[in-house]
């Protein structure tokens, strides 16, 4: 009987077709895994601040006053301390930095929008965004905000004007310490809106900014929640 097989250069020939399509298949399998983790890190660093939220509600039958009014500029500061200090207790973070957060060790080193903004445009007015959101530009997010490391690792940081007020206005790192430690990948910038009636966290427009290649934040919450 006469017997059939691949031959050696046959194997090595169909092994390199294999490697080659890997290869090519590979990256973009990371990339979308990667996608879906940070998504669904997003989702449930949102979830946890949200449900905080209810949970201050249930606890004294009302919202802080700390929001911007639903489709306006107004908002109202005037207890944003408050609520700050009740949703620390409800999240009791393992870490807290007062300021100096990246010397005491509660993030990497971000960027800030001023950073961000001179390096897609080095040339760029960058007096407007540093007037209008200096709690987070570099040196703020760096140095002056308060900042808490929670359970999972999820970072939070709080929008400070200056050294006691604070504003309506966050960023969360989804997956803490880990890279790639970028705006719009794995850096969000939050603000809450609400009214007396309800309290919720969305897309700040106006102090967000994301790194090339990035999403923002109204893009990654329709990306969350399609």
């Amino acid at each position: 009987m006469n017997k059939r097989a691949f031959t050696l250069s046959e194997t090595l020939i169909t092994i390199g077709i294999i490697g080659v399509a890997a290869a090519i298949t590979l990256p973009s399998i990371v990339s979308k895994t990667e996608g879906y983790i940070l998504k669904q890190q997003f989702k449930k660093a949102y979830s946890t601040l949200q449900n905080a939220q209810l949970r201050i509600y249930a606890d004294t039958g009302s919202y802080y006053a700390c929001y911007y009014y639903s489709g306006t500029a107004l908002t109202t500061q005037i207890d944003c301390k408050a609520m700050e200090e009740h949703l620390k207790n409800i999240l009791n973070p393992i870490k807290i930095c007062e300021g100096n957060a990246y010397t005491e060790g509660c993030i990497p080193k971000y960027k800030g929008i001023d950073t961000v903004i001179l390096e897609d445009n080095p040339d760029a007015d960058i007096s407007v965004p540093l007037k209008n959101c200096p709690g987070f530009t570099e040196s703020s997010i760096l140095n002056k905000n308060e900042t808490w490391v929670l359970k999972d690792g999820t970072i939070i940081g709080w929008y400070k004007y200056n050294q006691t007020n604070y504003g309506p206005l966050i960023y969360i790192d989804t997956n803490g310490q880990k890279k790639p430690n970028k705006w719009g990948y794995d850096i969000f910038s939050l603000i809450w809106y609400g009214n007396e009636k309800r309290v919720w966290l969305s897309a700040d427009s106006v102090c967000s900014r994301a790194e090339k290649g990035g999403k923002s934040t109204a893009e990654m919450l329709r990306d969350v929640w399609e």
